[in-house]
């Protein structure tokens, strides 16, 4: 529903895309400290791995062993990073839901956020590891380093590998929120992200621009506003919005494809924009003005 329309309109946002806009900058305004505080903890997690690394890549001994070394370490390091970063899940899903953010329920929800945590760490891992082992090993087959005659096979299979991890990003980026805002198990969510991901191709590739975007700020901020905890309420924010396709689908049985594409999106989301309420932009910075 972003960027392209049903009839074809370039740079077309839904109803739904444009309040989601609103809407998640004005959670992350309103939760700015609480998501700077979560952000600095997880900007230590992070320096603590990159040094991990560091120090594997100086261990004195051979090169078969050490990257084997580093490859378990991925794993280990990024499964103990998304325990916390799933813990934060819940707070997402607390200020989608205009209940606010609690630092307490951060440290309260890491025990529970271990097992879905952990293997979603390790999903992530895989990932990376496929990407920069077969990424390699194909281009050299493609084009040898000795200058010999490659393989055509090599780009083929580049490309193959390129474009699951793309769809695998695309989809893996909904897990969280469908965990928090569905409660599902582990392999529920891996199923729903992948049908969310399909369902919704445009939204799926508009939220990774967000995303993009975001994290460029976060670079200028560097790494306080929004970090990784203001990317996961935008995710739980287009996740949730998005719901309301799906009941108003419930509701309304026997639509024709045309029918089902034309979502009435300012009727679903009234209830959304009282509790909003009007934010104009003298809210955010002189709100005593704007009584």
């Amino acid at each position: 529903m972003i960027l392209l329309d049903h009839q074809g309109n370039l740079f077309y946002l839904s109803d739904m895309f444009k309040f989601l806009l609103k809407k998640n900058f004005a959670d992350i305004w309103d939760n700015l400290f609480h998501l700077i505080i979560v952000n600095l903890f997880f900007l230590a997690l992070c320096a603590l791995a990159v040094l991990g690394f560091f120090a594997l890549g100086h261990l004195p001994v051979n090169d078969g062993l050490k990257s084997l070394l580093m490859i378990l370490y991925l794993f280990f390091s990024s499964a103990f990073i998304h325990v916390f970063f799933f813990a934060e899940g819940k707070n997402a899903e607390r200020i989608s839901n205009y209940e606010g953010s609690k630092l307490s329920l951060f440290f309260s929800s890491i025990v529970s956020s271990i097992k879905d945590g952990a293997l979603y760490g390790c999903v992530v891992a895989l990932l990376i590891c496929i990407a920069f082992i077969t990424m390699p090993y194909y281009f050299r087959m493609w084009i040898p380093a000795d200058g010999s005659k490659g393989s055509f096979l090599g780009l083929l299979f580049m490309a193959l590998v390129f474009w699951l991890e793309v769809l695998a990003l695309l989809s893996l980026q909904w897990f969280m929120a469908i965990r928090n805002v569905l409660h599902n198990n582990f392999k529920k969510c891996l199923k729903k992200s992948v049908i969310i991901f399909f369902d919704n191709p445009w939204l799926s590739i508009g939220i990774v621009f967000l995303n993009l975007f975001e994290l460029l700020i976060t670079v200028f901020t560097l790494g306080l506003i929004p970090g990784i905890s203001g990317m996961t309420v935008t995710v739980t924010n287009a996740f949730r919005l998005r719901m309301y396709k799906y009941d108003w689908y419930e509701v309304n049985p026997g639509m024709t494809k045309e029918q089902r594409r034309d979502i009435p999106w300012d009727e679903l989301l009234a209830n959304e924009k009282q509790a909003l309420g009007p934010r104009t932009l003298k809210s955010y910075f002189l709100p005593w003005k704007d009584n």
